[in-house]
């Protein structure tokens, strides 16, 4: 009976072993990429969304060699600060452009007044406010995106992720407005000439192609959302036919002495003050120690004047489900 008994504890530890075996060779097996199941769990930040999607990825799977790099290498400065894009972006507006209360309470306001125009309404609003679920659904053929399907949304959540920038065709850029995003799809655009960078690494990660776009570093790049031009109701909520200018932040730069006029010589862009160049050599990707530095580098910090919706972004992080620390809220208000 003891032999017995034994010869089964014998055999459960084996078949334990063997499953245990097998489950991390499954954890340490490269996947898309040199890195496995569990070192993409320790490089993550957990707290931003990892999600695949047919077109998109939210900002959590670029966290993963964009956000903090746990050996010090890639994102770090000459004075030792980290300035990695992903903990930089996710205490700004941008980022939290579909959580914002008073965007909300605006369109609750506006289908209020509406009832009717209520889908039109949503969609509009939420085509730059959370570009990426809204044009998600747009591009598969889906009903109109609203705040009904926000609410279960990680995508559109996900605010004005790195994506809903660079993903941006770059041959349509600065003649889309009102929130008519247009996407090249599969590509991943940047400021660094194809022959700096090695997009073997992130079309192994992401399955993007990356590569040159000078949209990225020009005012095109924002002016599909910053500037909103919406058709107009009477009173009785029928539309004139006539449109409205709600908001024109890319033709008032583009009319200003800081586009450099018709050359664009010596031009000032939006994002030379919204996203201040680091002129010194700065590694991209974490993990990745053969890497060699580019530069100019673009911080992104994405300020602007809107302290106060930040203070109140802060204080009700745990309640609005924001994935940013107070200390990084600190920061983007500072």
């Amino acid at each position: 009976m003891l032999r017995r008994r034994t010869r089964r504890i014998v055999l459960a530890s084996t078949i334990a072993l063997g499953l245990l075996l097998v489950a991390w060779d499954e954890a340490v097996r490269p996947v898309k990429g040199p890195h496995s199941e569990l070192e993409l769990k320790v490089l993550r930040d957990g707290e931003l969304t990892v999600l695949f999607s047919p077109y998109f990825r939210t900002a959590g799977r670029c966290a993963g060699c964009h956000g903090h790099d746990p050996n010090g290498l890639a994102s770090i400065d000459s004075q030792g600060r980290d300035v990695n894009v992903a903990d930089d972006w996710r205490s700004t507006m941008m980022a939290n452009s579909a959580r914002d209360p008073f965007f909300r309470a605006k369109v609750r306001h506006e289908v209020m007044v509406n009832p009717e125009h209520q889908t039109a309404i949503e969609n509009k609003c939420l085509s730059c406010h959370a570009p990426l679920g809204m044009h998600e659904e747009e591009l598969l053929g889906h009903p109109p995106f609203t705040m009904a399907h926000l609410d279960t949304s990680r995508m559109g959540q996900d605010g004005v992720s790195c994506l809903s920038c660079h993903m941006q065709s770059q041959a349509t850029a600065g003649t889309f407005f009102s929130g008519e995003l247009q996407f090249d799809s599969a590509r991943a655009y940047g400021p660094y000439d194809d022959d700096q960078i090695n997009a073997g690494i992130m079309q192994s990660f992401v399955g993007f192609t990356p590569g040159l776009g000078t949209h990225i570093t020009n005012s095109k790049v924002c002016a599909g959302c910053h500037t909103l031009i919406t058709q107009t109701l009477d009173l009785d909520g029928n539309a004139t036919g006539d449109e409205f200018v709600e908001q024109a932040t890319y033709h008032e730069w583009l009319n200003s002495v800081y586009s450099g006029g018709a050359s664009g010589a010596n031009a000032t862009h939006c994002n030379t003050c919204h996203m201040p160049r680091l002129n010194e050599p700065i590694i991209l990707a974490a993990e990745y120690a053969f890497l060699q530095g580019l530069q100019p580098f673009g911080l992104h910090h994405l300020v602007g004047g809107n302290v106060h919706m930040l203070k109140l972004l802060k204080e009700n992080r745990d309640t609005l489900h924001i994935p940013a620390s107070a200390v990084q809220f600190d920061s983007t208000i500072t």
